[in-house]
């Protein structure tokens, strides 16, 4: 590493007005990337899904569970019955794609289809793409001739808006 570049400790704190975030991209972006190696995306696609699982939320309140979570803000573009564009963004996306231009967001993802699913009862699944070094565009797709579950057999939590 030459004296001019920068180590990931050092750029999180010059480019991150929320420095308690550190402790989740010490683990998140140090830690699993190089525990999980090739396998990173589809682990963190599958443990989102599984948190949707254990924290049920009603699609109307991912933006404020991203928020909680820090995640990021969270923006439904557009949506129907078959598909919805969501875009992330906020200062720890920024934060995360400063530090690593191929930041890893199947997490969040994973969590926004599960989430979808268990709320309209057709298999969804979701991608992502950076579209700006500041904004993740998620892309959810449910496919509406599939219907693999009840949504009304599913207990969603109601979130904790303070």
């Amino acid at each position: 590493m030459s004296k001019k570049e920068l180590n990931d400790y050092t750029k999180f704190f010059q480019n991150n007005p929320n420095p308690g975030f550190w402790g989740i991209e010490l683990l998140r972006d140090a830690l699993l990337k190089d525990v999980l190696s090739e396998d990173i995306h589809d682990i963190l696609y599958w443990a989102g899904k599984n948190l949707a699982i254990k924290f049920p939320i009603h699609t109307a309140d991912l933006p404020t569970f991203f928020q909680q979570s820090q995640f990021g803000i969270l923006d439904l573009k557009s949506g129907s019955e078959s598909k919805s564009i969501f875009n992330l963004a906020g200062p720890e996306v920024q934060t995360r794609l400063n530090i690593d231009k191929d930041a890893d967001f199947m997490l969040e993802t994973g969590f926004i289809a599960q989430t979808i699913q268990q709320n309209s009862g057709f298999e969804t699944e979701a991608e992502y793409k950076i579209k700006r070094k500041d904004i993740i565009e998620i892309t959810v797709i449910s496919d509406i001739s599939r219907q693999i579950l009840d949504p009304n057999e599913i207990h969603l939590i109601e979130l904790n808006q303070a």
